[in-house]
């Protein structure tokens, strides 16, 4: 008997942690209440999609109202500042607005921020607005660091262009507060004064597929001021003014007519005046070969 239980003693032992084995694992098995233990849902983790903001849709705006050379109400209400054009002077304020509704009125442009209050202004041709006021004189540049813009002011500087010839002969006297009322543009016609001489500088300055842009240097040759001046003259290959700057422009088939504007009608002697415009061409693009002041025909050059 001692024995048996001897082995009784020494046998089982195995078996009864083999039964307390699977006991534990019964038990871990059950919610501890006796339940089945639910399986362990897979963990998953959702990808980060950065948002996309979309930014506004600036296409087909047109600008509808001019507040001063610089300031102008776009068609969705926003008003903008153009970026790098000093204020008006008082001298010239009413001569610079006139050329922005010229230039920019009801016309469908683009605009590039540039900052939260800044904006640069392209035209439907791609010229930029700001560069073209400066380069003509209309208003300074306040962009010291902007090279192309510095370099449009010294021309137009040198020039005497707009605002650097009479009657503000470099005076940077700020413009008073502009009229909120900023109507179209009008040009008062001046009765034609007889030209003695005059020469035409005509420069195709840049070229794009299907366009291009010139600058039209005016000068009178003759020894008195002239004034009321109608430039006129033919293209040859079917060109097309599309916009025209410091003048106003009429085109019956080949035949182009520009007229002074307000403020620009008075040529002195030995005086010139710049005017421009953009246009439409096709691949040959000929500059036109006579250009008459009054019905007075010019020089070239």
């Amino acid at each position: 008997m001692r024995r048996l239980l001897g082995v009784f003693t020494t046998r089982p032992t195995g078996w009864l942690l083999a039964a307390a084995l699977l006991l534990i694992g019964a038990a871990g098995a059950c919610g501890g209440d006796g339940e089945q233990a639910s399986p362990a849902a897979p963990t998953t983790t959702t990808p980060y999609v950065p948002q996309i903001i979309e930014p506004p849709d600036k296409s087909g705006l047109t600008v509808r109202q001019v507040v001063d050379v610089r300031t102008v109400q776009l068609s969705d209400g926003e008003e903008v500042r153009v970026k790098g054009l000093a204020a008006p002077d008082a001298c010239w304020a009413d001569a610079a607005a006139t050329f922005a509704r010229s230039m920019l009125l009801e016309k469908p442009v683009e605009t590039t921020p540039d900052g939260e209050a800044l904006v640069s202004l392209r035209l439907a041709d791609g010229t930029d607005y700001g560069l073209l006021a400066v380069e003509l004189g209309m208003v300074r540049n306040e962009a010291a660091d902007d090279r192309a813009m510095s370099e449009a002011e010294k021309t137009a500087s040198t020039k005497k262009l707009g605002r650097w010839g009479p009657p503000c002969t470099g005076q940077t006297s700020a413009a008073p507060a502009p009229s909120p009322a900023s109507g179209p543009t009008t040009t008062t016609t001046v009765a034609a004064k007889p030209v003695s001489g005059c020469s035409v500088a005509y420069v195709i300055t840049d070229r794009w597929p299907g366009g291009f842009r010139t600058d039209v240097t005016i000068r009178n040759t003759g020894n008195a001021p002239l004034s009321g001046w109608t430039l006129q003259w033919k293209f040859a290959n079917g060109q097309k003014v599309s916009e025209m700057w410091n003048a106003t422009s009429k085109q019956s088939g080949a035949d182009v007519s520009a007229t002074a504007m307000n403020y620009n009608q008075t040529i002195g002697a030995g005086e010139s005046v710049l005017m421009g415009f953009t246009g439409s061409s096709g691949s040959t693009n000929t500059a036109p070969g006579a250009f008459s002041l009054n019905g007075f025909p010019c020089k070239l050059g």
